[in-house]
Protein backbone atom coordinates (compact mmCIF):
# COMPACT_ATOMS: atom_id res chain seq x y z
CA UNK A 1 0.00 0.00 0.00
CA UNK A 2 3.19 2.54 0.16
CA UNK A 3 2.40 3.35 -3.05
CA UNK A 4 -0.30 5.08 -2.26
CA UNK A 5 0.85 7.52 0.43
CA UNK A 6 2.27 9.60 -2.08
CA UNK A 7 -1.37 10.30 -3.58
CA UNK A 8 -1.44 11.69 0.07
CA UNK A 9 1.15 13.88 0.14
CA UNK A 10 1.22 16.97 -2.59
CA UNK A 11 3.65 19.04 -2.72
CA UNK A 12 4.01 22.49 -3.83
CA UNK A 13 4.93 25.85 -3.25
CA UNK A 14 6.95 28.43 -4.38
CA UNK A 15 9.04 30.46 -1.83
CA UNK A 16 9.43 33.83 -0.63
CA UNK A 17 12.05 35.99 -2.16
CA UNK A 18 13.87 37.99 0.16
CA UNK A 19 16.60 39.03 -1.90
CA UNK A 20 17.08 38.19 -5.26
CA UNK A 21 20.88 36.57 -5.44
CA UNK A 22 23.65 38.65 -5.69
CA UNK A 23 24.40 38.01 -9.28
CA UNK A 24 26.11 41.80 -10.20
CA UNK A 25 24.78 41.51 -13.50
CA UNK A 26 21.32 41.29 -12.33
CA UNK A 27 21.86 44.68 -10.58
CA UNK A 28 19.50 43.22 -7.81
CA UNK A 29 19.05 45.76 -4.68
CA UNK A 30 20.45 43.71 -1.78
CA UNK A 31 19.15 44.37 1.52
CA UNK A 32 21.38 44.89 4.37
CA UNK A 33 19.62 42.83 6.87
CA UNK A 34 21.27 44.79 9.85
CA UNK A 35 18.75 44.48 12.22
CA UNK A 36 18.36 47.97 13.39
CA UNK A 37 17.28 49.05 9.88
CA UNK A 38 14.95 46.29 9.12
CA UNK A 39 11.36 47.88 10.96
CA UNK A 40 10.20 50.93 10.95
CA UNK A 41 9.89 53.14 14.46
CA UNK A 42 5.74 53.86 13.95
CA UNK A 43 4.19 51.73 15.98
CA UNK A 44 1.18 51.53 14.03
CA UNK A 45 2.44 50.01 10.74
CA UNK A 46 0.64 50.65 7.86
CA UNK A 47 1.29 47.70 5.25
CA UNK A 48 -0.49 47.70 1.82
CA UNK A 49 -0.97 43.77 0.15
CA UNK A 50 -1.94 44.09 -3.24
CA UNK A 51 -2.55 40.50 -4.99
CA UNK A 52 -1.74 40.38 -8.43
CA UNK A 53 -0.53 38.05 -11.62
CA UNK A 54 3.39 38.37 -12.57
CA UNK A 55 5.34 36.19 -14.78
CA UNK A 56 8.65 34.13 -13.75
CA UNK A 57 10.68 31.72 -14.88
CA UNK A 58 11.84 28.61 -13.27
CA UNK A 59 13.30 25.17 -14.42
CA UNK A 60 12.78 26.28 -18.05
CA UNK A 61 9.44 26.99 -17.76
CA UNK A 62 8.01 30.85 -17.29
CA UNK A 63 4.72 30.62 -15.66
CA UNK A 64 1.78 32.95 -14.89
CA UNK A 65 1.79 33.59 -10.87
CA UNK A 66 -0.30 35.03 -8.17
CA UNK A 67 1.94 36.74 -6.44
CA UNK A 68 1.78 39.89 -3.48
CA UNK A 69 3.23 43.14 -4.34
CA UNK A 70 4.82 41.40 -7.89
CA UNK A 71 7.12 39.36 -5.32
CA UNK A 72 7.81 35.99 -5.37
CA UNK A 73 8.00 34.96 -2.56
CA UNK A 74 5.82 37.59 -1.03
CA UNK A 75 7.49 40.73 1.25
CA UNK A 76 8.65 40.23 4.72
CA UNK A 77 6.66 42.06 7.06
CA UNK A 78 8.82 43.06 9.78
CA UNK A 79 7.66 44.51 13.08
CA UNK A 80 8.50 44.98 16.77
CA UNK A 81 6.89 43.27 19.22
CA UNK A 82 4.18 45.14 21.00
CA UNK A 83 3.49 47.07 17.12
CA UNK A 84 -0.24 46.94 15.71
CA UNK A 85 0.24 46.46 12.03
CA UNK A 86 -2.83 47.31 9.82
CA UNK A 87 -2.21 45.28 6.24
CA UNK A 88 -4.46 46.29 3.51
CA UNK A 89 -5.21 43.36 1.45
CA UNK A 90 -6.64 44.48 -2.55
CA UNK A 91 -7.45 41.53 -4.15
CA UNK A 92 -6.69 42.56 -8.20
CA UNK A 93 -6.98 39.02 -9.85
CA UNK A 94 -10.26 37.03 -10.88
CA UNK A 95 -10.39 34.63 -8.05
CA UNK A 96 -11.63 34.97 -4.28
CA UNK A 97 -8.43 35.90 -1.68
CA UNK A 98 -8.14 35.21 1.81
CA UNK A 99 -4.48 35.60 3.68
CA UNK A 100 -3.87 34.50 7.32
CA UNK A 101 -1.43 35.80 9.56
CA UNK A 102 0.07 32.35 10.84
CA UNK A 103 0.68 31.87 14.30
CA UNK A 104 0.02 35.72 15.73
CA UNK A 105 -2.09 34.97 18.41
CA UNK A 106 -4.64 37.74 17.15
CA UNK A 107 -5.83 38.41 20.79
CA UNK A 108 -9.31 39.93 20.58
CA UNK A 109 -8.77 40.35 16.78
CA UNK A 110 -10.32 37.01 15.29
CA UNK A 111 -11.54 39.00 12.57
CA UNK A 112 -8.41 39.62 11.15
CA UNK A 113 -7.31 36.19 11.18
CA UNK A 114 -7.85 35.46 7.47
CA UNK A 115 -9.16 31.57 7.53
CA UNK A 116 -11.96 31.41 4.46
CA UNK A 117 -15.33 30.88 5.69
CA UNK A 118 -14.32 30.67 9.08
CA UNK A 119 -13.44 33.94 10.44
CA UNK A 120 -14.49 35.65 7.07
CA UNK A 121 -15.53 35.03 3.76
CA UNK A 122 -13.20 35.76 0.88
CA UNK A 123 -11.75 38.98 -0.58
CA UNK A 124 -13.65 39.34 -3.66
CA UNK A 125 -12.28 40.27 -6.90
CA UNK A 126 -11.49 44.22 -7.36
CA UNK A 127 -12.21 44.37 -3.18
CA UNK A 128 -10.03 45.73 -0.16
CA UNK A 129 -9.42 44.44 3.62
CA UNK A 130 -7.65 46.02 6.18
CA UNK A 131 -6.48 43.60 8.81
CA UNK A 132 -5.89 45.19 11.58
CA UNK A 133 -4.29 43.47 15.03
CA UNK A 134 -1.69 44.03 17.53
CA UNK A 135 1.76 41.59 18.32
CA UNK A 136 1.52 41.08 21.90
CA UNK A 137 4.26 38.87 24.14
CA UNK A 138 5.53 37.16 20.75
CA UNK A 139 8.97 37.33 19.11
CA UNK A 140 10.57 35.68 16.37
CA UNK A 141 9.69 34.23 13.42
CA UNK A 142 5.90 33.66 11.91
CA UNK A 143 4.56 33.64 8.70
CA UNK A 144 1.59 34.80 6.09
CA UNK A 145 0.12 32.90 3.33
CA UNK A 146 -3.48 32.43 1.53
CA UNK A 147 -5.96 30.33 3.22
CA UNK A 148 -8.64 30.14 0.60
CA UNK A 149 -7.72 26.60 -2.41
CA UNK A 150 -4.35 26.20 -2.92
CA UNK A 151 -3.15 30.04 -3.41
CA UNK A 152 -0.36 29.58 -0.77
CA UNK A 153 2.08 27.99 -2.70
CA UNK A 154 2.69 31.64 -4.20
CA UNK A 155 1.21 33.85 -1.44
CA UNK A 156 3.09 33.43 1.31
CA UNK A 157 6.30 35.41 2.89
CA UNK A 158 8.16 35.40 6.19
CA UNK A 159 6.85 37.59 9.39
CA UNK A 160 9.46 38.97 11.24
CA UNK A 161 8.47 39.82 14.61
CA UNK A 162 12.10 41.70 16.93
CA UNK A 163 11.94 42.95 20.54
CA UNK A 164 11.07 46.50 21.24
CA UNK A 165 13.86 48.73 20.95
CA UNK A 166 16.19 48.21 23.81
CA UNK A 167 15.32 44.85 25.02
CA UNK A 168 17.51 41.73 24.61
CA UNK A 169 16.86 38.56 23.39
CA UNK A 170 16.96 36.51 26.50
CA UNK A 171 20.08 34.51 25.43
CA UNK A 172 23.77 35.75 23.67
CA UNK A 173 25.37 36.66 21.25
CA UNK A 174 22.58 39.02 20.26
CA UNK A 175 22.18 38.92 16.44
CA UNK A 176 23.26 41.65 14.21
CA UNK A 177 21.20 40.74 11.09
CA UNK A 178 17.99 39.21 10.32
CA UNK A 179 17.53 36.83 7.24
CA UNK A 180 14.23 35.22 6.11
CA UNK A 181 14.78 31.46 4.21
CA UNK A 182 12.01 30.41 3.15
CA UNK A 183 11.67 26.81 2.47
CA UNK A 184 8.97 26.02 -0.68
CA UNK A 185 7.98 24.06 -4.07
CA UNK A 186 7.99 25.10 -7.74
CA UNK A 187 5.37 23.72 -10.03
CA UNK A 188 5.86 23.96 -13.29
CA UNK A 189 2.41 23.22 -13.48
CA UNK A 190 -0.87 25.55 -12.29
CA UNK A 191 -1.19 24.49 -8.64
CA UNK A 192 -5.16 25.52 -8.58
CA UNK A 193 -5.10 22.62 -11.41
CA UNK A 194 -3.50 20.44 -9.28
CA UNK A 195 -6.10 20.50 -6.77
CA UNK A 196 -8.94 20.25 -8.63
CA UNK A 197 -8.00 17.43 -10.73
CA UNK A 198 -7.28 15.36 -7.73
CA UNK A 199 -10.47 16.20 -5.99
CA UNK A 200 -12.44 15.41 -9.47
CA UNK A 201 -10.54 12.27 -9.82
CA UNK A 202 -10.51 11.38 -6.13
CA UNK A 203 -6.58 10.44 -6.37
CA UNK A 204 -3.27 11.62 -4.82
CA UNK A 205 -1.84 14.96 -6.67
CA UNK A 206 1.01 15.82 -8.26
CA UNK A 207 3.64 16.47 -6.54
CA UNK A 208 6.09 19.79 -7.18
CA UNK A 209 9.28 20.17 -9.52
CA UNK A 210 11.06 20.91 -7.15
CA UNK A 211 12.42 22.54 -3.85
CA UNK A 212 12.91 25.95 -3.19
CA UNK A 213 14.93 28.34 -0.48
CA UNK A 214 13.30 31.76 -1.46
CA UNK A 215 11.93 31.12 -4.53
CA UNK A 216 15.04 29.40 -6.00
CA UNK A 217 15.73 25.25 -6.50
CA UNK A 218 19.12 26.11 -7.31
CA UNK A 219 22.30 24.39 -9.32
CA UNK A 220 21.83 20.84 -8.15
CA UNK A 221 18.32 21.07 -10.32
CA UNK A 222 18.96 19.89 -13.81
CA UNK A 223 17.58 22.94 -16.25
CA UNK A 224 17.88 25.20 -13.32
CA UNK A 225 19.87 28.57 -14.45
CA UNK A 226 23.33 29.31 -12.68
CA UNK A 227 22.53 32.08 -10.98
CA UNK A 228 19.24 31.23 -10.31
CA UNK A 229 20.21 30.76 -6.68
CA UNK A 230 19.33 32.89 -3.35
CA UNK A 231 22.85 34.27 -2.84
CA UNK A 232 23.70 35.86 1.50
CA UNK A 233 26.56 37.83 1.47
CA UNK A 234 28.47 37.75 4.91
CA UNK A 235 30.88 39.53 6.90
CA UNK A 236 33.15 37.38 9.19
CA UNK A 237 33.15 37.34 13.02
CA UNK A 238 29.31 38.28 13.06
CA UNK A 239 25.92 36.63 14.58
CA UNK A 240 23.65 36.01 12.09
CA UNK A 241 20.08 35.12 12.55
CA UNK A 242 18.09 32.88 9.80
CA UNK A 243 14.48 33.54 10.09
CA UNK A 244 13.24 29.81 8.66
CA UNK A 245 10.25 29.39 7.05
CA UNK A 246 8.49 26.26 5.56
CA UNK A 247 5.58 27.40 3.50
CA UNK A 248 5.94 24.53 1.43
CA UNK A 249 2.26 22.41 0.38
CA UNK A 250 3.32 19.18 0.97
CA UNK A 251 6.78 18.60 2.50
CA UNK A 252 8.73 18.67 5.58
CA UNK A 253 12.60 19.75 5.53
CA UNK A 254 15.60 18.75 7.12
CA UNK A 255 18.29 21.96 6.29
CA UNK A 256 22.25 22.38 6.81
CA UNK A 257 24.80 24.84 6.08
CA UNK A 258 28.12 23.15 5.52
CA UNK A 259 30.69 24.11 7.81
CA UNK A 260 28.68 25.95 10.20
CA UNK A 261 26.64 25.14 13.24
CA UNK A 262 23.31 26.46 13.74
CA UNK A 263 21.51 27.78 17.14
CA UNK A 264 17.79 27.59 17.49
CA UNK A 265 16.68 30.01 19.86
CA UNK A 266 12.89 30.35 19.02
CA UNK A 267 10.37 27.97 17.53
CA UNK A 268 6.86 28.74 15.91
CA UNK A 269 8.05 32.45 17.72
CA UNK A 270 8.08 30.97 21.32
CA UNK A 271 12.06 31.54 22.61
CA UNK A 272 13.37 27.69 23.02
CA UNK A 273 16.52 26.53 25.49
CA UNK A 274 18.90 27.37 22.85
CA UNK A 275 19.86 23.98 21.49
CA UNK A 276 23.14 23.64 18.54
CA UNK A 277 23.03 21.25 15.92
CA UNK A 278 24.21 20.12 12.75
CA UNK A 279 20.27 20.61 10.81
CA UNK A 280 16.83 21.95 11.74
CA UNK A 281 13.30 20.10 11.07
CA UNK A 282 10.18 21.79 9.97
CA UNK A 283 7.31 20.90 8.94
CA UNK A 284 5.07 22.94 7.01
CA UNK A 285 3.36 25.50 8.76
CA UNK A 286 6.56 25.43 11.40
CA UNK A 287 9.41 28.39 11.90
CA UNK A 288 12.22 28.51 13.74
CA UNK A 289 14.80 31.54 14.69
CA UNK A 290 18.28 30.12 14.48
CA UNK A 291 21.98 31.86 15.00
CA UNK A 292 24.73 31.51 12.61
CA UNK A 293 28.35 32.56 13.77
CA UNK A 294 30.31 33.52 10.59
CA UNK A 295 33.37 32.03 12.23
CA UNK A 296 34.83 31.25 8.55
CA UNK A 297 37.35 33.45 7.56
CA UNK A 298 36.64 32.68 3.43
CA UNK A 299 34.87 30.86 0.95
CA UNK A 300 31.64 29.94 -0.14
CA UNK A 301 29.41 27.48 1.72
CA UNK A 302 25.94 26.10 0.49
CA UNK A 303 22.54 26.55 2.68
CA UNK A 304 20.81 22.88 1.69
CA UNK A 305 17.33 21.80 2.09
CA UNK A 306 16.16 17.87 1.67
CA UNK A 307 12.86 16.61 1.59
CA UNK A 308 12.32 14.09 4.89
CA UNK A 309 9.61 11.72 4.20
CA UNK A 310 7.86 8.66 6.00
CA UNK A 311 7.59 7.15 2.61
CA UNK A 312 10.18 6.26 -0.11
CA UNK A 313 10.52 9.79 -2.48
CA UNK A 314 10.77 7.12 -5.22
CA UNK A 315 7.05 6.04 -4.39
CA UNK A 316 6.40 9.42 -4.30
CA UNK A 317 7.30 10.50 -7.20
CA UNK A 318 9.00 13.28 -5.53
CA UNK A 319 12.69 14.99 -6.77
CA UNK A 320 15.70 13.61 -4.77
CA UNK A 321 17.45 17.02 -5.44
CA UNK A 322 18.61 18.96 -2.76
CA UNK A 323 18.15 23.27 -3.05
CA UNK A 324 20.72 25.19 -2.10
CA UNK A 325 21.08 28.63 -1.53
CA UNK A 326 24.74 30.17 -0.72
CA UNK A 327 26.29 31.61 2.19
CA UNK A 328 29.27 33.80 0.57
CA UNK A 329 32.02 35.10 2.40
CA UNK A 330 33.73 38.57 0.81
CA UNK A 331 37.33 36.31 0.55
CA UNK A 332 36.46 33.53 -2.04
CA UNK A 333 38.08 31.83 -5.18
CA UNK A 334 35.13 31.63 -7.93
CA UNK A 335 37.54 28.71 -9.11
CA UNK A 336 36.62 26.35 -5.96
CA UNK A 337 33.01 24.74 -5.37
CA UNK A 338 30.82 25.96 -2.88
CA UNK A 339 31.55 22.93 0.18
CA UNK A 340 28.01 21.07 0.40
CA UNK A 341 26.74 20.18 4.14
CA UNK A 342 25.79 16.52 4.86
CA UNK A 343 22.12 16.15 5.88
CA UNK A 344 20.17 13.46 7.34
CA UNK A 345 18.71 10.23 4.25
CA UNK A 346 15.03 11.31 3.40
CA UNK A 347 13.57 8.77 5.10
CA UNK A 348 15.70 8.85 8.20
CA UNK A 349 13.13 9.13 10.80
CA UNK A 350 15.96 9.44 14.09
CA UNK A 351 17.40 12.76 13.51
CA UNK A 352 13.65 14.05 12.89
CA UNK A 353 13.00 12.67 16.92
CA UNK A 354 16.07 13.76 18.12
CA UNK A 355 15.84 17.30 17.31
CA UNK A 356 12.20 17.48 18.60
CA UNK A 357 13.67 16.03 21.72
CA UNK A 358 15.86 18.51 22.64
CA UNK A 359 13.08 20.70 22.23
CA UNK A 360 12.72 23.11 25.62
CA UNK A 361 10.72 26.29 26.65
CA UNK A 362 12.63 28.66 28.90
CA UNK A 363 11.29 30.35 31.88
CA UNK A 364 10.01 33.97 30.13
CA UNK A 365 7.58 31.67 27.95
CA UNK A 366 6.13 29.94 30.94
CA UNK A 367 5.47 33.08 32.92
CA UNK A 368 3.69 34.79 29.88
CA UNK A 369 1.45 32.02 29.59
CA UNK A 370 1.85 28.90 31.98
CA UNK A 371 1.83 25.37 31.17
CA UNK A 372 -1.64 24.11 32.11
CA UNK A 373 -1.51 21.52 34.87
CA UNK A 374 -5.08 21.25 36.12
CA UNK A 375 -7.26 20.48 32.70
CA UNK A 376 -11.25 21.47 32.32
CA UNK A 377 -11.89 20.10 28.89
CA UNK A 378 -10.04 16.18 27.40
CA UNK A 379 -10.30 15.86 24.26
CA UNK A 380 -8.88 12.97 21.86
CA UNK A 381 -9.13 13.33 18.27
CA UNK A 382 -8.38 10.54 15.93
CA UNK A 383 -6.61 11.89 12.32
CA UNK A 384 -5.83 9.64 9.23
CA UNK A 385 -6.68 9.46 5.70
CA UNK A 386 -10.08 7.79 4.26
CA UNK A 387 -11.59 6.02 1.25
CA UNK A 388 -15.00 7.18 -0.26
CA UNK A 389 -16.80 5.04 -2.29
CA UNK A 390 -16.31 5.09 -6.03
CA UNK A 391 -19.99 6.78 -7.03
CA UNK A 392 -18.57 10.01 -5.90
CA UNK A 393 -16.84 10.66 -8.77
CA UNK A 394 -19.27 10.45 -11.43
CA UNK A 395 -19.71 11.92 -14.34
CA UNK A 396 -15.62 11.14 -14.68
CA UNK A 397 -16.34 7.17 -14.23
CA UNK A 398 -14.63 5.38 -11.45
CA UNK A 399 -12.43 7.32 -8.90
CA UNK A 400 -9.25 6.62 -8.83
CA UNK A 401 -7.92 6.01 -5.54
CA UNK A 402 -7.76 2.59 -3.77
CA UNK A 403 -10.37 0.19 -5.46
CA UNK A 404 -11.97 2.53 -7.34
CA UNK A 405 -12.34 5.02 -4.30
CA UNK A 406 -11.96 8.24 -3.09
CA UNK A 407 -9.20 9.64 -1.35
CA UNK A 408 -10.33 11.51 1.52
CA UNK A 409 -8.92 12.45 5.05
CA UNK A 410 -10.51 13.05 8.92
CA UNK A 411 -10.62 13.92 12.12
CA UNK A 412 -12.74 11.76 14.40
CA UNK A 413 -14.01 9.83 11.09
CA UNK A 414 -15.47 13.49 10.17
CA UNK A 415 -14.30 15.17 7.04
CA UNK A 416 -14.68 18.80 7.51
CA UNK A 417 -17.13 20.73 4.87
CA UNK A 418 -16.55 24.46 4.97
CA UNK A 419 -19.75 26.45 5.04
CA UNK A 420 -20.27 28.10 1.97
CA UNK A 421 -23.07 30.58 2.92
CA UNK A 422 -21.42 32.20 5.96
CA UNK A 423 -18.17 32.31 8.23
CA UNK A 424 -17.96 30.39 11.43
CA UNK A 425 -17.54 33.59 13.27
CA UNK A 426 -20.29 35.72 11.75
CA UNK A 427 -22.77 32.70 12.53
CA UNK A 428 -21.57 32.28 15.92
CA UNK A 429 -20.55 35.94 17.00
CA UNK A 430 -23.26 37.76 14.95
CA UNK A 431 -26.20 36.20 16.87
CA UNK A 432 -27.25 34.16 13.70
CA UNK A 433 -29.58 31.86 14.57
CA UNK A 434 -27.84 29.39 12.47
CA UNK A 435 -25.14 28.21 14.56
CA UNK A 436 -27.01 25.53 16.32
CA UNK A 437 -26.48 23.71 12.96
CA UNK A 438 -22.47 23.78 13.72
CA UNK A 439 -22.76 22.41 17.36
CA UNK A 440 -21.46 18.96 17.78
CA UNK A 441 -17.94 17.75 16.96
CA UNK A 442 -17.10 14.70 18.42
CA UNK A 443 -14.67 14.82 22.01
CA UNK A 444 -13.57 11.39 21.76
CA UNK A 445 -13.79 8.97 18.88
CA UNK A 446 -17.10 7.19 18.02
CA UNK A 447 -15.77 3.83 16.97
CA UNK A 448 -12.86 2.54 19.31
CA UNK A 449 -10.70 0.27 17.86
CA UNK A 450 -6.98 -0.63 17.49
CA UNK A 451 -5.95 2.67 15.77
CA UNK A 452 -2.38 1.67 15.06
CA UNK A 453 -2.94 -1.78 14.61
CA UNK A 454 -5.77 -2.50 12.31
CA UNK A 455 -7.78 -1.07 9.52
CA UNK A 456 -11.33 -0.08 10.66
CA UNK A 457 -14.24 -1.70 9.83
CA UNK A 458 -15.38 1.25 8.23
CA UNK A 459 -13.33 3.35 6.17
CA UNK A 460 -15.72 6.19 4.86
CA UNK A 461 -15.86 9.50 6.88
CA UNK A 462 -18.90 11.33 7.44
CA UNK A 463 -19.58 14.81 6.46
CA UNK A 464 -19.96 17.47 8.33
CA UNK A 465 -19.18 21.33 9.70
CA UNK A 466 -19.29 20.89 13.30
CA UNK A 467 -17.18 22.85 16.12
CA UNK A 468 -16.12 22.02 19.77
CA UNK A 469 -17.28 25.28 22.24
CA UNK A 470 -15.20 25.54 25.13
CA UNK A 471 -15.51 28.18 27.83
CA UNK A 472 -13.29 30.75 28.18
CA UNK A 473 -10.51 29.91 30.28
CA UNK A 474 -10.53 26.53 30.05
CA UNK A 475 -7.50 24.26 30.15
CA UNK A 476 -7.66 21.78 27.05
CA UNK A 477 -5.89 18.15 26.92
CA UNK A 478 -5.90 17.59 23.48
CA UNK A 479 -4.56 14.06 22.19
CA UNK A 480 -3.98 13.42 18.63
CA UNK A 481 -4.04 9.90 17.55
CA UNK A 482 -2.73 8.62 14.38
CA UNK A 483 -4.67 5.96 12.49
CA UNK A 484 -3.75 3.40 10.07
CA UNK A 485 -5.42 3.50 7.06
CA UNK A 486 -3.46 3.26 3.55
CA UNK A 487 -0.41 4.56 5.10
CA UNK A 488 1.11 6.07 8.01
CA UNK A 489 1.88 9.69 7.58
CA UNK A 490 3.67 12.57 10.40
CA UNK A 491 0.59 15.27 9.78
CA UNK A 492 1.14 18.90 11.35
CA UNK A 493 -1.51 20.40 12.84
CA UNK A 494 -2.14 23.65 13.32
CA UNK A 495 -4.14 25.51 15.50
CA UNK A 496 -5.20 28.95 15.04
CA UNK A 497 -5.58 31.99 17.37
CA UNK A 498 -3.57 30.07 20.73
CA UNK A 499 0.22 28.48 20.84
CA UNK A 500 0.27 25.35 22.95
CA UNK A 501 2.61 23.36 25.10
CA UNK A 502 3.35 19.77 23.44
CA UNK A 503 3.35 17.80 26.94
CA UNK A 504 3.81 14.28 25.43
CA UNK A 505 4.19 12.27 22.57
CA UNK A 506 4.31 8.21 21.82
CA UNK A 507 4.02 5.88 19.11
CA UNK A 508 1.24 3.24 18.96
CA UNK A 509 -1.92 4.08 20.45
CA UNK A 510 -2.26 6.54 23.34
CA UNK A 511 -2.81 5.06 26.62
CA UNK A 512 -5.12 7.37 29.29
CA UNK A 513 -3.54 5.66 31.95
CA UNK A 514 -0.08 5.18 31.45
CA UNK A 515 1.09 7.82 29.27
CA UNK A 516 0.20 11.45 31.25
CA UNK A 517 2.86 9.67 33.73
CA UNK A 518 5.49 10.34 31.06
CA UNK A 519 4.54 14.18 30.43
CA UNK A 520 6.79 17.20 30.73
CA UNK A 521 4.69 19.81 32.52
CA UNK A 522 8.07 21.05 33.39
CA UNK A 523 9.82 22.84 30.24
CA UNK A 524 7.41 21.63 27.56
CA UNK A 525 8.45 23.19 23.92
CA UNK A 526 5.47 25.53 23.09
CA UNK A 527 4.46 25.52 19.46
CA UNK A 528 1.45 26.91 17.13
CA UNK A 529 1.90 23.55 15.02
CA UNK A 530 3.27 19.98 15.67
CA UNK A 531 3.44 16.74 13.84
CA UNK A 532 1.99 14.17 15.04
CA UNK A 533 3.99 11.11 14.75
CA UNK A 534 3.59 8.28 12.14
CA UNK A 535 1.78 5.87 14.06
CA UNK A 536 1.52 7.26 17.42
CA UNK A 537 -0.09 10.26 18.77
CA UNK A 538 0.62 13.96 20.87
CA UNK A 539 -0.63 15.26 23.57
CA UNK A 540 -0.87 18.99 23.65
CA UNK A 541 -2.26 21.76 26.26
CA UNK A 542 -3.42 24.94 25.92
CA UNK A 543 -5.98 27.65 27.70
CA UNK A 544 -8.94 28.72 25.65
CA UNK A 545 -8.21 32.55 26.69
CA UNK A 546 -9.47 34.28 22.85
CA UNK A 547 -12.71 34.58 22.26
CA UNK A 548 -13.48 33.74 18.30
CA UNK A 549 -13.48 30.98 15.84
CA UNK A 550 -10.20 29.10 15.14
CA UNK A 551 -9.63 26.25 13.00
CA UNK A 552 -7.45 23.21 13.54
CA UNK A 553 -5.66 21.35 10.58
CA UNK A 554 -2.84 19.74 9.19
CA UNK A 555 -0.88 21.87 7.02
CA UNK A 556 -0.38 19.23 4.51
CA UNK A 557 -2.56 21.45 1.84
CA UNK A 558 -4.22 17.79 0.28
CA UNK A 559 -5.06 16.80 3.63
CA UNK A 560 -6.74 19.92 4.29
CA UNK A 561 -8.74 19.78 0.71
CA UNK A 562 -9.67 16.61 2.06
CA UNK A 563 -11.07 17.48 5.31
CA UNK A 564 -8.45 16.76 7.92
CA UNK A 565 -9.84 19.80 9.89
CA UNK A 566 -12.29 21.06 12.72
CA UNK A 567 -12.98 24.55 14.76
CA UNK A 568 -12.63 25.70 18.04
CA UNK A 569 -15.80 28.27 19.26
CA UNK A 570 -14.01 30.06 22.32
CA UNK A 571 -16.85 31.95 24.07
CA UNK A 572 -16.33 35.14 25.76
CA UNK A 573 -15.63 35.81 28.84
CA UNK A 574 -16.89 38.28 31.43
CA UNK A 575 -14.54 40.98 31.15
CA UNK A 576 -13.92 43.62 28.73
CA UNK A 577 -10.40 42.12 27.67
CA UNK A 578 -12.34 38.45 27.60
CA UNK A 579 -14.75 40.15 24.81
CA UNK A 580 -14.49 39.88 20.99
CA UNK A 581 -15.21 43.57 19.79
CA UNK A 582 -17.75 44.17 16.72
CA UNK A 583 -16.02 43.47 13.37
CA UNK A 584 -14.39 46.34 11.56
CA UNK A 585 -16.55 48.33 8.96
CA UNK A 586 -14.91 47.06 5.62
CA UNK A 587 -15.14 42.98 7.37
CA UNK A 588 -16.26 40.71 4.36
CA UNK A 589 -19.03 39.42 5.20
CA UNK A 590 -20.66 36.85 3.49
CA UNK A 591 -22.87 36.54 0.14
CA UNK A 592 -25.27 33.75 -0.47
CA UNK A 593 -24.38 31.70 -3.49
CA UNK A 594 -26.77 29.93 -5.76
CA UNK A 595 -24.55 27.05 -6.67
CA UNK A 596 -22.17 25.67 -4.43
CA UNK A 597 -18.29 26.00 -5.33
CA UNK A 598 -16.61 22.72 -6.15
Amino acid sequence: MVFIIFLLMPLLLYTSNVSCGSHHHHHHHHPSYAISSLASNDTTKHIHFTVGYINVRRLNTTKRLIAVNGKFPGPPVYAYEGDRLIIKVTNNITEDVAIHWHGVRQFLSCWADGTAYITQCPIRSGKSYNHDFTITGQVGTLLWHAHISWLRSTLHGAIVILPKPGVRHPFDPQPDYAVPIIFGEWWNGDTQLVEENAMRKGSAPNVSDAATINGYPGPLYKHSRPHDIFTLNVVPGKTYQLNLVNSALEVSYYFAVANHSLTVVALDASYVRPYTTDFIYLSPGQTADVLLSTNMTRGRYYMAATVFSVVPLKDLGIPMNTTTALLKYPDYRSSVAPILPELPDHNDTGPRQNFIDNLRSINITREQNPVPLAVDRHLMFTVGYALEPNNTCSPYALCQGVNHSRFSAAVNNISFDNPWNTSLLQAFFLNQPVRSLFIGFPNKPINVYNYTGTVPANTTPRHSTKVVTLNFGDNVQLVLQDTLLLEYDVHPFHLHGHNFYIVGEGYGNYDSVLDPLTFNLIDPPQRNTAGVPAGGWIAIRWTANNPGVWLLHCHLEMHLSWGMEMAFVVRNGDGVNETLPGPPSDYPHCIKHNSTPH
